[in-house]
């Protein structure tokens, strides 16, 4: 990472930011920041962390640019239509701010950037338009033990809250019927496979947009500085609306009961392994540090192959059931709806034990869970 200047001089890039007397810009330089998503909120508040000298930015989208995006979205531009937003968004804070250093990742915040990735951030801010999307990415950061910073847009108003994994509410823990259903809308009967329905447009405009990021991003430098007084506490939410104008801040619930407050072990030690490592020589690696380890544990389902009940054929599949869509699962002899045949842990003995962790949809800087009877081991993948 290139060292950013600090001169006192007039013209220096960060000189009207020191004139602040709580901001200390070599803290912000030093940072790190994972963003979820590079839609219309991901690209004020990488604007904006760009422009305030934040270390280093890593950005994590699946999407291309659209012409619907060039209204709502300050880094794309016409040519840009069907780049990767994550590659042209990359490009365009290198020209804003070439001191800061950024990692753009097409995919699937699920299944590409690991949990040593997350704990190796200081803060990570979800720019998001889905519950599962909001829910894959505070399960791993609850499990990674890293505040994350939510931000939620519409026609006329926004919503910011703060999540940690040591005290307050998560966003599970608030998980309604009506969230529930919005949930489970993604995936279809009877086997929980992606749905080919649409995704629900939002009708939002770049001035809800900005003025959410904005406080997204001053939210994320109060907790950077230390600054308890006037920031968010854990698990509170605020909301503003700009017709007509009023802001409400409110502190959710905490659910006792809930799931995502599962957390990593401080210290895990890291081993030689790489996405290119077997699954069996992962196993390997790792009963020579844990004698008695039976199974790498996967953490989801992972589709091995279709069967028809039918016609009794199969087909293999090898794919992480949530990125299978319902529609494969029809049977190309009979027509019928053919079974998902999942596993979600590898033995010495599993049929699929040769395969790369790659292909088992295991990302760079993964931590690797291995179980043995009723307790689990960790291993950080080496990066």
């Amino acid at each position: 990472m290139s060292e950013i200047s600090f001169s006192n001089d007039i013209e220096g890039r960060y000189d009207r930011h020191q004139l602040i007397l709580w901001w200390d810009q070599k803290k912000i330089s030093q940072t790190n920041i994972i963003v979820a998503g590079a839609g219309a909120l991901g690209n004020e508040v990488l604007k904006l962390l760009a422009l305030v000298g934040v270390g280093r930015l890593t950005v994590i989208d699946f999407d291309v640019v659209a012409r619907s995006n060039l209204a709502r979205m300050v880094l794309f531009r016409e040519q840009d239509v069907g780049r990767p937003k994550v590659t042209v968004a990359a490009e365009r804070l290198g020209e804003i701010n070439p001191e800061v250093q950024v990692r753009a990742i097409q995919g699937d915040l699920r299944f590409d950037i690991g949990l040593g990735d997350l704990r190796d951030a200081n803060l990570v801010i979800g720019c998001l338009d889905s519950v599962n999307a909001r829910w894959a990415l505070n399960r791993k950061c609850m499990q990674a033990g890293v505040e994350w910073i939510d931000g939620g847009i519409s026609d006329f108003h926004g919503l910011v809250t703060r999540y940690s994994p040591s005290q307050g509410a998560c966003y599970e823990c608030n998980f309604t019927a009506n969230t529930l259903e919005r949930f489970n809308r993604r995936y279809s009967c009877p086997f929980g496979l992606l749905s080919s329905q649409a995704e629900e447009k939002v009708p939002t405009t770049a001035l809800t947009t900005s003025a959410i990021a904005a406080l997204q991003v001053q939210q994320a430098l109060m907790m950077l500085h230390g600054i308890q007084e006037d920031a968010l506490r854990p698990g509170e939410r605020v909301v503003l609306y700009l017709k007509p104008f009023h802001l409400v801040k409110d502190l959710l619930p905490y659910n006792p009961d809930c799931l995502a407050h599962a957390r990593l072990p401080g210290y895990i030690p890291v081993a030689e392994i790489e996405p290119d490592t077997s699954a069996l020589e992962a196993l390997r690696l790792a009963q020579l540090r844990y004698p008695g380890v039976q199974a790498l544990a996967l953490g989801y389902d992972y589709v091995t192959e279709f069967y028809c009940h039918t016609c009794q054929s199969r087909q293999p599949v090898h794919h992480p059931k949530a990125r299978v869509q319902h529609m494969q699962a029809a049977c190309p002899r009979c027509g019928e709806l053919r079974e998902p045949l999942t596993i979600a842990s590898i033995q010495e003995d599993t049929p699929e034990a040769g395969m790369t962790l790659r292909e088992f949809g295991i990302p760079e800087g993964e931590i690797l869970t291995f179980s043995q009877e009723d307790q689990l081991h960790y291993l950080a993948m080496s990066r």
